[in-house]
């Protein structure tokens, strides 16, 4: 599987900012609010090319834009998703 179809299956797509940067970005319920999560390089220029790679990680009010958590960079796409499954 590439990463894209990993992603997919994880519940995020791939979304661009008016700047036309890409992430990976899933909607979710934090606190009560309507957010969604986004995935970008650590670089934030764009996608993650491996699972391997890398990943700057963030939560972001879906009515205002801003970020309701802080971004955190986490050490592999693959680390992060393996954190999801066991939550």
């Amino acid at each position: 599987m590439n990463v894209e179809e990993v992603m997919e299956k994880h519940g995020f797509r791939i979304a661009a900012s008016c700047a036309g940067k890409a992430s990976y970005t899933k909607w979710i319920n934090y606190h009560g609010k309507r957010a969604y999560v986004t995935i970008t390089d650590v670089g934030e220029e764009g996608l993650p090319n491996s699972m391997d790679e890398p990943v700057r990680v963030g939560v972001v009010d879906l009515r205002s834009g801003d970020d309701l958590e802080a971004p955190q960079d986490v050490s592999s796409l693959r680390s992060y998703l393996e954190s999801l499954d066991k939550v």
